[in-house]
């Protein structure tokens, strides 16, 4: 089986719809994959509607943005019995408002310090939950630049960033738990300071991802913490549908791995 536990959609700031994420995952032979958008869940009952008439199938999650020390940390949320929670759909629905308007004011700020150009209804079709993604790229769409040169206009060293409001890591996981989900540190080997990475482990997550696009060489080290502090290993494409990620099916778990998360989540193979 090939296992891919961590892929994205037009519901947070990937660029493939449902269905295309599935015919990707379908060409790529990928056989299980979740769908865990940042901070919103509303793509998960689609998405496991459409599977049925593809050979494949999805586990719902969502991609818990967090705080640790000044770093964002992403915590995999995977749902038992592969239900959206009531409280995550809650948490979706008041983020989604949050990134919105934070969204509009940065573009507005862009536009009077920078004179960029902006659309706020074509920003709105691009994504249902907007993400600093989706601004980078919206920006360098009506802008004629290249998204690299458009994340001059969003990172925390520009004049019109505007912070965004995080739960911490030690909530998120508390929050993970109490939705009645598995925790998993998303991409460990993305966080700049390795040292952090055992303090969050102590926070009580579930699992880490031991295998990650072009980090591959790290997997034999994060298993070992795994095995350490007795967590599920888990793995990810982190596929957004574009060129800044990986595809689906890059980064994948053995049937292993998988059947130890499956019973966790209720899940059946």
């Amino acid at each position: 089986m090939k296992i891919d536990l961590h892929n994205h959609t037009i519901h947070s700031d990937g660029i493939l719809t449902e269905e295309e994420l599935i015919k990707r995952a379908v060409n790529n032979h990928v056989d299980v994959f979740a769908l865990t958008d940042h901070d919103s869940v509303f793509g998960c009952d689609k998405i496991e509607r459409i599977a049925k008439s593809y050979n494949v199938r999805v586990i719902k999650g969502l991609e818990l943005s967090t705080n640790y020390k000044g770093e964002s940390i992403h915590i995999v949320c995977l749902f038992k019995d592969n239900i959206v929670p009531q409280k995550m759909i809650d948490f979706s629905l008041e983020l989604k408002e949050k990134r919105l308007n934070r969204a509009l004011l940065m573009l507005h700020k862009i536009n009077e310090i920078y004179g960029l150009k902006i659309d706020e209804k074509d920003l709105l079709k691009d994504s249902e939950v907007v993400t600093r993604a989706n601004i980078m790229r919206h920006i360098a769409r009506m802008n004629n630049m290249s998204f690299d040169e458009a994340k001059n206009y969003v990172n925390p060293s520009s004049k019109a960033y505007i912070p965004s409001t995080k739960m911490s890591a030690e909530e998120g996981v508390k929050f993970a738990h109490e939705a009645n989900t598995i925790a998993i540190l998303a991409h460990p080997c993305l966080i700049k300071n390795p040292d952090y990475v055992e303090e969050l482990l102590k926070l009580g997550f579930d699992g880490i991802e031991v295998k990650y696009p072009k980090y591959e060489h790290l997997e034999p080290h994060f298993r070992k913490l795994a095995e350490k502090y007795n967590l599920l290993c888990s793995a990810g494409s982190d596929c957004h549908g574009d060129d800044t990620h990986a595809d689906i099916g890059t980064a994948t778990i053995d049937e292993a791995d998988f059947i130890k998360i499956a019973e966790k989540l209720n899940f059946k193979i």
